[in-house]
């Protein structure tokens, strides 16, 4: 199947769209807040053991390291200390993150952790959906700090581990001359748009700002961007 062809384009618009009228009929209760994140850890644990039993585990890709499989973990967290910001984070992040995973998985690769990854985000993007309509939050900056600092867990254990680690997709965005091949579950990074790629314009930010410009304008575009995306799912 080619990325963005017509069965791809449906897949992608069926993924979305489904948990989205899901999420919004669940009724606002304890008890549905808690299955959904109990769910979502769940399939997380049961990744996670999969792959140990399966001799499949590989410290450079299998850590729940990425910020869409830390969710859960801040889902359980907010049901025990009840911090009205965390909402706003499970409730913004839950789409963006569902969407944005959906969108760019490649479906060429259908192997265990793509086929995941299409299950994983489905049942999060409801999460996601259900929340923003039943437990809005105010916008908080402190859901930006707690985004850095799950970057910040990744950039050391992608420092760490190496053997080809990158978590959060950091290597991809922050080293791209030695990440510019990199596909595994996203490969919106090589596709071609009038004859150059993502890699190819980071590589030539890079090359044109520096190194340390580009990080500052990184920086500055993941807090802009996910302040505006919290500011636009939290409460008036």
């Amino acid at each position: 199947m080619k990325i963005f062809s017509i069965p791809h384009i449906l897949i992608i618009l069926t993924l979305i769209i489904l948990p989205i009228i899901i999420g919004f009929k669940l009724k606002k209760n304890k008890a549905n807040l808690t299955n959904i994140l109990l769910l979502l850890l769940f399939l997380e644990i049961s990744k996670f053991l999969f792959l140990i039993f399966t001799n499949n585990f590989h410290l450079n890709n299998d850590l729940p390291l990425q910020l869409c499989y830390l969710y859960p973990i801040i889902g359980i967290i907010y049901l025990k200390t009840k911090k009205e910001f965390l909402l706003n984070y499970l409730s913004a992040f839950g789409i963006f993150f569902s969407i944005a995973a959906i969108f760019f998985t490649n479906p060429k690769i259908l192997n265990f952790n793509n086929l995941y990854c299409y299950l994983y985000h489905f049942f999060l993007l409801i999460s996601g959906a259900f929340i923003t309509k039943n437990y809005k939050a105010k916008f908080s900056f402190k859901n930006i700090l707690l985004m850095f600092i799950q970057i910040f867990l990744a950039y050391i254990a992608n420092s760490l581990i190496k053997n080809g680690s990158n978590y959060i997709f950091l290597n991809t965005f922050l080293d791209p001359f030695n990440f510019s091949n990199y596909v595994d579950n996203v490969a919106i990074f090589n596709i071609q748009f009038f004859g150059t790629s993502v890699n190819d314009i980071l590589i030539n930010l890079i090359n044109n700002l520096g190194i340390e410009i580009y990080i500052l304008l990184f920086t500055l575009l993941v807090i802009s961007s996910s302040s505006l995306f919290l500011y636009i799912f939290s409460k008036r």
